[in-house]
């Protein structure tokens, strides 16, 4: 009997195996579960990551955006200080204005210092006139408009058929020569409106002579 009990127990497994196999399998078990909760806490840490990323995005953008718009507004008011320092130094306040508005800066030019009447050639005296515009404007990204605008007297020549003529190729002119001075013709926009907007009623010789004028905008 004894020597059939030494056989089967040859036979089974030895005891410490399956201690063996049975810490191997809690141990498995434990690194399964800190692998879990590693992932988890992981996922939990990106979404929190993320959501915090688009927070400060949000607000660095935000930030960004607030700080361009005032550096856009303080140039913008330092050309209109400028061409009105100029203004004044030169003694010009009856024939250039400077105003500003939500569409940007307008700089009002009246006729007599650009133009002959009648006539769409630059005056000498206009030239040092432009080249400030010019020297104020051509670092700067914005787009231009050139407006020509005359009184409600008719024109008729060979050359100038009708004051839209006449207003659009003032306008030619002096954006011809903001571009010689280097303003970038992409950035510029030629309209003649002829006597369609009068600044006053075209009643008076005074008046009639107000509305004779080029406005160079620079836009917002």
């Amino acid at each position: 009997m004894r020597r059939k009990e030494k056989n089967e127990s040859k036979q089974g497994t030895p005891l410490w195996m399956t201690t063996f196999g049975d810490s191997m399998s809690l141990l498995l078990t434990f690194f399964v579960m800190l692998f879990s909760v590693t992932a988890l806490n992981e996922t939990k840490v990106r979404q929190g990551l993320g959501s915090l990323k688009g927070a400060l995005g949000g607000i660095v953008e935000g930030t960004m955006k607030e700080s361009i718009v005032p550096q856009e507004g303080d140039q913008m008011q330092k050309i209109a200080k400028e061409m009105e320092e100029y203004i004044a130094s030169q003694g010009l306040g009856e024939e250039i204005s400077v105003t500003s508005s939500p569409e940007g800066i307008t700089i009002n030019l009246k006729s007599p210092i650009l133009f002959d009447l009648g006539k769409d050639n630059l005056k000498e005296y206009a030239l040092p006139v432009l080249d400030k515009i010019a020297s104020l404007i051509k670092d700067i990204p914005n787009e231009i408009n050139v407006e020509g605008h005359t009184d409600n007297l008719p024109i008729h020549t060979e050359r100038f058929p009708s004051n839209w003529e006449l207003s659009a190729a003032r306008a030619i002119s002096v954006a011809n020569y903001l571009i010689q001075k280097g303003i970038s013709p992409e950035r510029i926009g030629v309209i003649g409106y002829a006597d369609t907007r009068p600044l006053f009623p075209n009643d008076t010789p005074e008046h009639r002579a107000l509305n004779r004028r080029v406005e160079i905008i620079i836009l917002q």
